[in-house]
């Protein structure tokens, strides 16, 4: 019964409070005050959980579009992980199949900071040419592309060694310091630590983003090696037929390839999310 009395009072207290509200209508501004920076912040909102949708299919037609100039700008990238796929040498025994085997896995986890060299690459397919306000050629905007990975080396060997510090000191700092200076590459900014300062502005404007774009960067970077993995040595005998030793030199190889033909996309929606972000 008490329970029955409790529910009744609470019942009729909501609908108290609905019909004042009702009640006052048009003619109670001042009730409606409170509730007005809610209401302007509703559109911010709005528009910034917008901002977050659109940057993959963006990013994915730009892809498209600069298929060429943005895959030799990542054989640029990585050729130097590409140089050690290619003096990989097929193994003579299972001893030597191991050790290329971790060759292979070492390439993947060097991947990231030739990846995101690759960001700043992948921003001059976004700008658009200053004389025709039109999109840049596909020649053009190669040359915009090494113009712009060159610039931005030198930040982006300061951010890797920020980040390796970082991990080396605590786990958690390093991957905190690759998500705020992800975007160092892309930045337009000169001489140090500007690049970095403005990639770190930029992200923690559009932190979840970037959080996510990483994220799917190293699950592709772990989907390479496993399935170059399982379909190049995944079951070594004892005693391993030539075949399947060269099998195991292309493991590596494969792995270099995919990494060239793949991280191009990641890499544009970086450059895509940093391009969104209003200067």
């Amino acid at each position: 019964m008490s329970r029955d009395r409790s529910w009744g009072r609470l019942r009729a207290t909501v609908d108290a409070t609905r019909e004042s509200q009702n009640a006052a209508g048009p003619e109670g501004p001042a009730a409606a005050e409170p509730h007005a920076p809610a209401a302007a912040a509703e559109p911010h909102a709005a528009a910034a959980a917008e901002r977050r949708v659109a940057v993959v299919w963006p990013a994915i037609l730009i892809w498209l579009r600069h298929l060429v100039p943005l895959t030799l700008l990542s054989a640029i990238a990585l050729s130097p992980l590409i140089a050690i796929a290619l003096a990989t040498r097929a193994p003579a025994d299972l001893a030597g199949a191991k050790s290329v085997l971790r060759v292979g896995w070492t390439l993947l986890a060097a991947a990231w900071f030739p990846q995101l060299l690759l960001v700043g690459g992948a921003s001059a397919m976004i700008d658009r040419a200053p004389a025709t306000g039109g999109p840049r050629s596909q020649l053009r905007a190669f040359g915009a592309g090494v113009a712009q990975m060159v610039r931005a080396l030198v930040p982006c060997l300061v951010a890797a060694a920020a980040v390796l510090i970082g991990c080396l000191a605590l786990v958690v700092p390093g991957p905190m310091l690759l998500v705020l200076l992800a975007l160092t590459a892309a930045s337009r900014e000169r001489g140090l630590p500007a690049p970095l300062l403005d990639s770190i502005a930029a992200v923690r404007r559009q932190l979840p983003a970037v959080v996510l774009a990483l994220a799917a960067l190293f699950v592709l970077d772990a989907a390479i090696g496993l399935i170059a993995h399982r379909a190049f040595a995944a079951r070594l005998p004892p005693k391993p037929t030539p075949a399947q030793l060269a099998a195991v030199r292309d493991f590596v190889r494969v792995i270099a390839a995919a990494l060239v033909i793949l991280s191009p996309l990641p890499a544009t929606v970086l450059a895509t999310i940093r391009a969104r972000i209003e200067p």
